[in-house]
């Protein structure tokens, strides 16, 4: 006797295989873009965070140092050369005794008196140097990194005494939408407290 075949075992029909095909496409496609998505927002919020805390870091070092600074302030493009307050009447070489004496603190925290502190910008660095007339000591400190050289500056107002620096950080990376990621510009205003 002849079998009856029914529409179930005949399998999927085209127009069925189509259909879920497309769906399957549609659902891939939304996690794909879902992933994207997530993946381009966590790499800019990354690199917006390396900036602001580069940034951070560099304002709390240089607002220290300079809110302890007197004497001369020069202000040069991307540069501010400065010395600090060491210490009142103290037993150095180079020091007056019953005054002020002003200098630097080198890269191990040793009291240079007579030595300047200069911040300036190099490339896409802001570096912390301390030198003595001609004579520049090794081992300069990298304060920053992604630093806009063109829109970081410092300025010098003798009347107020204040200082103010300005910086603006870019972090380049091809995957940020338009290859990088710009902070800033950040601003600190300090009054040195040392005449």
């Amino acid at each position: 006797m002849p079998r009856i075949r029914r529409r179930s075992d005949k399998g999927f029909s085209v127009l069925e295989m189509v259909v879920v095909t497309g769906l399957f496409l549609v659902i891939a496609a939304g996690l794909m873009i879902t992933f994207l998505t997530g993946q381009t927002s966590y790499v800019t919020t990354d690199a917006y965070l390396q900036v602001q805390q580069e940034a951070r870091r560099a304002f709390d070092n240089m607002v220290r140092e300079v809110r302890a600074g007197g004497g001369t302030m020069t202000v040069a493009a991307g540069q501010l050369d400065f010395q600090m307050a060491l210490g009142y009447n103290l037993a150095l070489a180079g020091c007056v005794v019953n005054q002020v004496c002003w200098g630097a603190k080198d890269q191990n925290n040793t009291d240079r008196p007579g030595w300047n502190l200069r911040y300036r910008v190099s490339g896409t660095q802001l570096l912390r140097e301390i030198f003595n007339g001609a004579t520049e000591q090794a081992g300069e400190r990298v304060l920053a990194n992604y630093v806009d050289a063109a829109a970081t500056s410092f300025a010098w107002n003798a009347g107020d005494r204040i200082v103010t620096m300005t910086f603006q950080g870019r972090y380049q990376n091809a995957k940020l939408a338009g290859g990088a990621q710009t902070i800033g510009p950040l601003t600190a205003r300090v009054r040195l407290r040392n005449p």
